[in-house]
């Protein structure tokens, strides 16, 4: 599938369909008015009939227009002019996939550059926004026994753009839309393998792909069971004792050219394979779905693709702490104490609390590199979700500086984060009476202690941690590629 920015004469353009914009009353916008005069106010004398009034959601294929050299105008309701959004506009992509998808359609004129969106940079972020919500409406989990073959329904899509001094904007939105994009499917395809196929051995095969991918850009290094003994990652190793997969961490360096400042950013991502609680077993029921607990490390790895293909003028440290949590008799147990890569001790109380072991011993690692910026992401808490359900994830971060640039990058991608606090009064629920800390507080603001223990082992950096645990993954649908797109939105922003 191919996505072009061009100017287009709509009425002159030959394409299966061209798709406009109306909104309540059947006002017309500008593309649609332009139709309608060339056709001697044909859709005009169609839309009399009451077929569609324009709300969200309405569409009316017209066949057959005079004048014009589309063989179809496919006409969608927008609702009120002034109130649309990108949570409307993601609706309407999607529902006009699912219409198209219906017909024998394969090329088609989209011509919506009318629209504002109430965003800075409007044209900039309705293509990108169009680009990326088409994308996602396609996306479709493939069948392990057809997952060579791709899904292609279309084969040429046209963003038509209306005003010649927007072509150079569009364009750039085009090219990182398509970039994000890749990284976000790159990310929901490998998240949504089965966990006997993508254990941590795996993604770090995964990982050192990349390097063949981008060799001028890209370097791994993989830290395999023993170099984490060696290192002293003794709660990370012990997370995965229970299992025949052994851990792997990969270590991915990327370096663009040209780089603009000697700023590292470092991203961590959680890459539990498969987390069944260890001995502190979850309960069956949706235990399947624990295959999700990667949705860190494919956070990451989608994120260093959308870099890679950018050439993005940044020095990136990417980890993928790939790693299993299963039962067994060599498992580690609630009482343990590990002393961590840090010199911390910690007290086992819950094995289901093993992502922050082994991100604890991560964020360590990490020191080597002196990073400016650190940015974990996990799906660590189901307290998290009792906070913020599905549709928002947990934000913490010791940095104002981070905190304002992530809320603009999330207000910019409609990815939506809420901050929640690390008051030094939550640090009381990791106490131990054996160890420096211990893995888990009582049964309150679960979310927010598990950030606090983490926070033990960030304090050298400027640190952002997101909780994902809500929104990386829905049940009947699978991976959502979340935070891609709002981790590469805040990489953008760092260039200016």
């Amino acid at each position: 599938m191919k996505f072009i920015i061009k100017s287009c004469n709509l009425d002159k353009i030959n394409t299966d369909c061209i798709i406009v914009s109306i909104f309540d009353s059947c006002k017309f916008s500008i593309s649609a008015n332009y139709l309608d005069q060339c056709s001697n106010g044909y859709i005009t004398s169609l839309l009399k009939f009451g077929d569609i009034q324009g709300k969200i959601g309405e569409t009316l294929m017209l066949y057959n227009i005079p004048k014009i050299s589309a063989k179809r105008i496919f006409i969608v309701g927008f609702g009120k002019e002034k109130e649309i959004n990108q949570f409307i506009l993601k609706k309407i992509c999607k529902n006009i996939i699912e219409k198209l998808k219906q017909t024998s359609i394969k090329n088609f004129v989209c011509s919506f550059s009318e629209l504002s969106i109430n965003i800075k940079n409007n044209i900039y972020w309705l293509i990108r926004s169009i680009t990326l919500f088409l994308y996602k409406a396609l996306y479709k989990i493939r069948k392990m026994n057809d997952v060579l073959k791709k899904n292609i329904y279309f084969n040429v899509i046209i963003l038509n753009v209306l005003k010649d001094n927007e072509l150079l904007s569009a364009k750039k939105a085009l090219k990182h839309a398509l970039a994000i994009n890749l990284g976000i499917t790159s990310a929901k395809d490998i998240n949504n393998l089965p966990p006997n196929i993508c254990n941590p051995e795996y993604l770090s095969i995964q990982a050192k792909k990349l390097a063949k991918k981008y060799p001028k850009n890209i370097f791994v290094k993989i830290i395999d069971l023993e170099k984490m003994k060696k290192l002293g990652m003794n709660a990370y190793v012990a997370v995965g004792q229970g299992s025949k997969n052994k851990p792997f961490m990969s270590v991915i360096k990327y370096t663009g050219k040209n780089v603009i400042n000697n700023k590292i950013v470092a991203l961590v991502g959680k890459g539990l394979t498969f987390d069944s609680g260890g001995i502190s077993i979850k309960p069956a029921l949706n235990m399947h779905e624990m295959k999700y607990d990667m949705s860190g490390a494919a956070a990451v790895y989608g994120v260093l693709i959308a870099a890679s293909e950018l050439e993005l003028p940044l020095t990136i440290i990417g980890i993928l702490s790939g790693c299993e949590n299963m039962p067994g008799s060599s498992s580690f147990r609630p009482g343990d104490v590990l002393t961590t890569m840090s010199g911390k001790t910690v007290e086992v109380l819950n094995t289901d609390a093993e992502g922050r072991l082994v991100l604890c011993d991560t964020l360590t690692y990490l020191e080597r590199f002196s990073p400016n910026i650190v940015i974990d992401i996990a799906t660590l808490t189901g307290a998290c979700v009792t906070a913020l359900g599905d549709s928002v994830s947990g934000f913490f971060t010791n940095s104002e500086y981070l905190s304002d640039e992530f809320e603009k990058a999330s207000k910019e991608t409609n990815d939506k984060i809420w901050r929640l606090p690390l008051f030094t009064e939550y640090q009381k629920q990791l106490t131990s009476s054996i160890a420096d800390f211990s893995n888990s507080g009582n049964s309150k603001a679960g979310a927010i202690t598990a950030a606090c223990f983490l926070y033990n082992f960030a304090k050298k950096y400027n640190w952002v941690h997101l909780d994902i645990a809500g929104t990386a993954w829905k049940s009947q649908t699978g991976s959502t590629g979340r935070p891609v797109e709002l981790v590469c939105q805040f990489l953008l922003n760092q260039l200016n």
